[in-house]
């Protein structure tokens, strides 16, 4: 009988103390998370740096403006860039006589 209660014993003492270290885990956890959230973003945009635009416009291209990808080339500019250079020409071709 007195071997039952110090087994019941010993085993709330395991699961108080396992509980303690799961709560110091998630407190520390959370702890770092805010800390991550508060500290200002390296390489943000100039909007986020001088506090103007709108804070809930989503950038076009998030991951070309952090230098991940290569910015998109729009179609519209290379049609008209092409329209304004002139045409290379020609030699005309040598008559045969």
């Amino acid at each position: 009988m007195v071997e039952q209660k110090q087994s019941a014993i010993q085993r709330i003492q395991v699961g108080l103390v396992g509980l303690v270290i799961v709560l110091l885990f998630v407190t520390l956890a959370n702890m770092v998370l805010d800390r991550v959230s508060e500290s200002p973003q390296i390489g943000g945009t100039s909007d986020a740096v001088t506090g103007d635009g709108d804070a809930d416009k989503t950038p076009d291209e998030p991951l070309a403006e952090l230098g991940v990808t290569p910015v998109a080339k729009d179609e519209s500019q290379d049609q008209s860039t092409n329209r304004r250079q002139p045409a290379a020409r020609q030699p005309a071709p040598a008559s045969r006589p």
